[in-house]
């Protein structure tokens, strides 16, 4: 049964919910779910209908066809998708890269039994996936999830917005960010830990050729690393790398998940609490399934650094991480500087 105030109304492989739990607030937030199992759309709209669930007014639709969700995302903004992976006919992977193109904005949670390896890699490096929650969900987890990742990507679209009002007016704003990312590199074995310091700070023919071949592909250039303006530090013990974060801010921080002391997705959540704004990789390694579900849903990870990427493939994860982090906090500063200016 839904929950009171909630409304139904079923098309095609498509089914509409409008929850209205707070009247108080003045916007809803709608959410997309794609799922080929009906009753797993139903579940999913029963969580977040059944009030109370917190402060939002929600607006659910629901698909069994992803590419009729596709068509609907071509005429309709949404604030957050729910995906499964396996559906027949276009799996997750496919319908997010092709939805993050009519709307890049939108937030991702994939909601599906254990995918592959290498897909959720590929998820999480391409779609900027948020969580991975497996099947069965427990309502507390998806629920705080969705929120989560609303107030995160709400924050975000906020902040774009007013900096583009700040140069909308030409207001005089303060110097951007400028000079030496300082990447932070921890793990086991030293002698790796020294071999991605060199290959993130220093060019090579390869790495030309690399781009030349991606740019042709794709018909336009790839993301590139500045190496002459990368400062890597290594360090053997997540112990150390946290103080380390109390004496010098970091742009990026890249972990192994397997550490003494500490394993790499609570380094990175620990690290995240004192450098928010430091971007967050992680080294594939040895990880197993449930510990690479577990480092996505624990922190917000910018990307993973599979065991099979060569230099010219890491130094694009990497330097897509940087890009994104830049791009946060200009429009941060710019929008902190429309509030000053009373805007």
């Amino acid at each position: 049964m839904l929950g009171f105030g909630a409304r139904i109304r079923k098309l095609t492989g498509h089914y509409w919910y409008l929850m209205d739990i707070n009247p108080d607030t003045s916007k809803f937030r709608r959410i997309m779910v794609v799922d080929d199992e009906p009753n797993i759309v139903n579940a999913v709209t029963r969580e977040l209908t059944n009030p109370p669930f917190g402060h939002y007014r929600y607006e659910v639709e629901g698909f069994t066809d992803p590419r009729v969700a596709l068509e609907r995302a071509g005429s309709q903004a949404f604030d957050l998708v729910v995906s499964d992976y396996r559906m027949p006919g276009m799996d997750g992977l496919a319908f997010l890269k092709a939805l993050a193109k009519i709307q890049p904005d939108c937030a991702i949670i994939v909601l599906s039994a254990r995918t592959d390896m290498e897909a959720l890699i590929e998820m999480v490096n391409e779609t900027h996936l948020f969580r991975f929650i497996p099947k069965p969900w427990h309502d507390y987890f998806l629920k705080g999830s969705i929120s989560q990742s609303l107030d995160y990507y709400g924050a975000l679209l906020e902040h774009r917005r007013l900096a583009n009002l700040v140069r909308e007016h030409n207001i005089q704003i303060p110097p951007l960010l400028g000079g030496t990312d300082l990447i932070l590199v921890v793990g086991n074995d030293e002698g790796a830990l020294n071999t991605i310091a060199w290959n993130l700070t220093h060019h090579s023919k390869i790495d030309s050729l690399a781009s030349e071949m991606r740019s042709e592909i794709f018909q336009k250039p790839p993301t590139s690393l500045q190496e002459s303006m990368i400062s890597v530090q290594v360090s053997t013990s997540p112990l150390e790398a946290l103080k380390m974060a109390d004496e010098a801010p970091y742009s990026c921080i890249i972990t192994t998940y397997r550490l003494p002391q500490m394993d790499g997705p609570r380094l990175l959540q620990t690290f995240a609490e004192k450098q928010p704004d430091c971007a967050r990789l992680i080294l594939r390694g040895d990880m197993s399934m449930d510990e690479l579900v577990s480092v996505i849903d624990l922190v917000y990870i910018s990307g993973i650094i599979n065991n099979s990427s060569g230099e010219f493939e890491m130094k694009t994860i990497v330097a897509q991480a940087l890009a994104q982090r830049r791009m946060l906090i200009e429009n941060r500063m710019l929008s902190d500087t429309l509030h000053a200016a009373g805007c």
